[in-house]
């Protein structure tokens, strides 16, 4: 069994085509699928449900082979990071998941990691929820992410606390003119109830944790709107028919005004994840590393620093 063979045959689950697969790399269709026929040879099963050659999904056997392919080529790419640190530089790509209240989070830590490893590039999903950056760090489709933390921490994850983000509502100056006769310096639960308001969808944790504090205070919040990320609630906004819950600071400079939600205070704990391995990868260190930079100097000096946008 080759390592090799296992790379191919990760791209192949991950990209779900032969010609896709095989692109990514960058070898030929027939080169690729040989190396999945090989690898099915080896382990004595099929691998790879096919229809006249085409990809119709893992079989069983498959998906157990899959979770150790990830596994091995994890270590893999690591071990080659690590030799490539001894030789005075730390060179590869950090594939990092952002919860969609994280944007300003992800560009601080990245940017401290950056400056210290400039042979690093980033490639970054967000507005992803937490429940599926933890997934995908468990499954190796990611190397760290933005989340927000629940108390207890989470199972086999290393997580560096980076602080908390306030919820504020947004909308046109016009809007809440309309409602208010003038921009309010607070909106109360209550008062928000009455507004038609666009917030983050269900299955998101910041939107359940809003969902929870309106409901300890008594209020009931119905939503005209939900969506999947912050930038879809400025948008709808920026339309002067909604009000929008959103992370206070996310998307500076987009001409919204901002007025602070209290009564109840809706905040969420923001960390860093990581899978807790031993050893502990190069790129990991410098990941906690900046994470930790962050998380003191938001400590120190909070109003110094945009937690998010």
């Amino acid at each position: 069994m080759l390592l090799t063979q296992l790379a191919y045959f990760e791209a192949l689950a991950r990209e779900r085509h032969f010609g896709r697969a095989a692109a990514s790399c960058y070898v030929t269709t027939s080169t690729l699928s040989e190396a999945v026929r090989k690898l099915e040879a080896e382990v004595g099963t099929p691998l790879v449900n096919r229809s006249r050659s085409s990809f119709q999904g893992l079989t069983p056997e498959g998906e157990l082979v899959l979770g150790y392919a990830r596994r091995i080529t994890a270590d893999q790419r690591h071990l080659e990071e690590d030799l490539a640190a001894a030789r005075g530089q730390l060179v590869t790509v950090l594939r990092v998941g952002v919860v969609p209240a994280g944007s300003g989070w992800a560009a601080e830590v990245l940017a401290r990691l950056r400056r210290r490893h400039p042979g690093v590039r980033f490639d970054i999903r967000s507005g992803v929820r937490s429940e599926e950056i933890i997934e995908d760090l468990r499954s190796h489709q990611l190397d760290a992410g933005i989340i927000h933390t629940a108390p207890g921490g989470v199972r086999g994850l290393h997580v560096t606390a980076l602080g908390t983000v306030r919820f504020s509502v947004v909308g046109t100056g016009h809007a809440f003119q309309r409602e208010f006769g003038q921009v309010p310096s607070r909106i109360t639960g209550s008062e928000l109830s009455r507004l038609p308001v666009a917030l983050l969808s269900p299955r998101m944790l910041a939107r359940e944790e809003f969902d929870r504090a309106v409901q300890d205070s008594g209020v009931t919040v119905t939503p005209v709107v939900d969506a999947d990320s912050v930038g879809s609630l400025l948008s709808c906004a920026a339309t002067g028919q909604w009000f929008s819950v959103v992370p206070e600071g996310d998307g500076q400079g987009d001409g919204l005004c901002r007025v602070p939600l209290v009564d109840p205070e809706v905040r969420l704990g923001t960390a860093v994840a990581r899978l807790d391995t031993r050893p502990v990868p190069g790129i990991a260190t410098a990941v906690d590393l900046a994470a930790e930079e962050t998380g003191d100097a938001v400590a120190s000096d909070p109003c110094s620093h945009p937690p998010v946008g």
